[in-house]
């Protein structure tokens, strides 16, 4: 459907001025990293599971380094990627038009020095905003490809810490393998992040019963029907408004 501009320019942002629309705000935030965090854990786990069964098979060998398809190591990449980079917008985006809980608590910081915060709402811990600001830094160079990428390796190979490059004809390196130590790597750094947005997740629980007054439950749904093409139709009008 055809929407005038005007009301296209309203639609991009929501506004968050009176207690209920942070209320909203937050509700959304945390149904979103709630499934977010559900997959992730699952991921992880099948992740944690295949390191464990190599190690096992091996165990008897002796071996310095063990090696595994590098085909496994790109389809959990692909998981775990995908997952990184909705958990990373939806904590860490500070961009005018996104949505994420480091927006949300800057929010109501700036609201908060300007006294025009219209209810009262506890303080975020130090900790968790050290973690906020890391998911934003981590969004932003992910979601670009930074040329610091290129600067490094560039200087690796004037260093002669890597081969130079041949310009012609131009050779894509591809793996057969990779070590499991650098599968193993892999799983570590997801796992931390995993752990600091548990923490953030716990922080968003505790701003919404702050605003609530209340304790809240939250309860897993099974849905009566299947998930269909009519589910698109909000993504499609969202897409509509931004563009």
């Amino acid at each position: 459907m055809e929407i005038p501009k005007e009301e296209k320019r309203k639609l991009k942002t929501f506004q968050l001025n009176n207690k209920e629309d942070f209320i909203y705000y937050l509700y959304q935030l945390i149904c979103r990293c709630y499934k977010i965090l559900k997959r992730q854990d699952r991921y992880l786990n099948k992740l944690k599971v295949y390191i464990e069964d190599v190690q096992r098979k091996n165990i008897l060998k002796r071996a310095e380094v063990i090696d595994v398809p590098y085909e496994d190591y790109s389809d959990f990449l692909a998981l775990q990627g995908h997952i990184e980079t909705h958990l990373l917008n939806t904590v860490g985006d500070l961009q005018g038009s996104s949505m994420s809980y480091y927006k949300f608590r800057d929010l109501i910081q700036k609201k908060k020095k300007k006294k025009t915060l219209p209810f009262e709402m506890r303080e975020i811990e130090d900790g968790i905003l050290k973690i906020l600001v890391g998911f934003n830094r981590a969004r932003n160079f992910q979601n670009h490809e930074p040329e610091s990428l290129i600067t490094a390796e560039a200087k690796m190979v004037e260093e002669k810490h890597l081969l130079p490059i041949e310009y012609n004809p131009i050779q894509i390196i591809n793996y057969e393998t990779c070590t499991l130590e650098f599968l193993a790597d892999m799983y570590k750094s997801y796992k931390e992040l995993n752990n600091g947005a548990n923490k953030v997740f716990e922080s968003m629980m505790l701003d919404y019963e702050f605003l609530l007054g209340t304790k809240v439950e939250i309860i897993d749904v099974i849905a009566m029907n299947s998930k269909g093409m009519a589910h698109l139709e909000a993504v499609k009008l969202a897409s509509e408004i931004q563009g």
